[in-house]
């Protein structure tokens, strides 16, 4: 994708065919390589600025954009990837990504993890982001999912509302996750996190050591009522609902919706988790509850929420 005196456009002007076969050639390459590696594919100078690219940026330092997202995106991704392997990889440090430039964007991260005593090994991880449960792609050229893991009820359609006592102390459903185990689960402040930042990227803004403030009360796990897992299992369902009780939080913000302000209150956080048997693909759907809606009446369950789908593989 280099220019030459011969095919420079004179006059500044850019056919339509000239922007289509330029535009294409880039997703193109885009596609071979799976959204990794872009770092030597570039346009043509006279197009600079005329066709929708994928930022690409280092993770030296942390100068990266939505920092704390990203930092979390790597983490869902290893995991998911831990879930499925039985390993228990750790985020060393992040390398580099890519991302589509889109409302809702797409994220290509390549990272280093230890399974100490293990060596480091080099992950990519791609995160896919879904607005409201709707999956956007508006350019059939951008690689973009349209689909998602396969899940049964109670995991399928909108989340559910935060369940009542009564239903809390059916222990076929529901298993309360204990201390020690709360303390040595990393994945329970992530997902906690990327609800919070996923609906307030302007957090870091306000109050950049939001996350040191956040206290985790307790967490409940929901399975399907005849799952047959033991309860210290339940933490590893591929279908599960995470009900988070925190506190912390002083403003919290999600779409349509309105909250007590100060730090000493309790909030709840829903969050959906479902692995694809299959595909190995994982999903998370998450929200924010507790509000007063101050729009449109919404239906059942159907509070602000966030999506995001995680791909992980490793390199050798």
């Amino acid at each position: 994708m280099t220019t030459t005196e011969e095919n420079v456009p004179e006059e500044g002007y850019v056919s339509a065919e000239e922007y289509a076969r330029v535009r294409d050639d880039y997703w193109r390459v885009v596609e071979e390589s799976e959204g990794f590696d872009l770092e030597k594919v570039s346009l043509p100078p006279y197009m600079s600025g005329t066709v929708c690219v994928m930022r690409t940026f280092k993770g030296h330092k942390g100068r990266y954009p939505y920092g704390d997202l990203v930092n979390g995106y790597c983490m869902v991704g290893l995991h998911r990837y831990n879930m499925i392997q039985g390993t228990n990889y750790q985020l060393s440090s992040l390398i580099k990504f890519n991302m589509t430039m889109n409302c809702v964007s797409s994220y290509y991260l390549t990272l280093f993890a230890q399974d100490p005593p293990a060596s480091v090994k080099t992950f990519q991880v791609r995160i896919d982001e879904k607005a409201y449960g709707r999956a956007s792609s508006k350019e059939p050229f951008v690689p973009h999912h349209h689909g998602g893991p396969k899940a049964h009820a109670p995991f399928v359609g909108e989340l559910p509302r935060w369940p009542s006592d009564t239903d809390l102390s059916d222990g076929r459903r529901f298993y309360m996750v204990n201390p020690s185990e709360l303390e040595a689960t990393d994945w329970i402040p992530t997902y906690l996190v990327l609800v919070i930042y996923s609906h307030d990227k302007l957090i870091v803004t306000r109050d950049p050591d939001y996350r040191s403030k956040l206290k985790i009360i307790n967490v409940v796990i929901e399975t399907s009522a005849d799952d047959s897992l033991p309860s210290k299992d339940r933490l590893k369902a591929k279908s599960a609902h995470v009900y988070i009780t925190f506190k912390g939080l002083a403003e919290p913000q999600a779409p349509r919706q309105s909250f007590k302000v100060g730090d000493h209150l309790e909030r709840r956080a829903i969050v959906r988790r479902v692995i694809c048997e299959s595909t190995g693909e994982m999903s998370l759907l998450g929200k924010l509850c507790g509000g007063e809606f101050t729009g449109k009446q919404r239906s059942s369950g159907e509070e602000g929420q966030s999506s995001k789908k995680a791909r992980t593989r490793r390199r050798s």
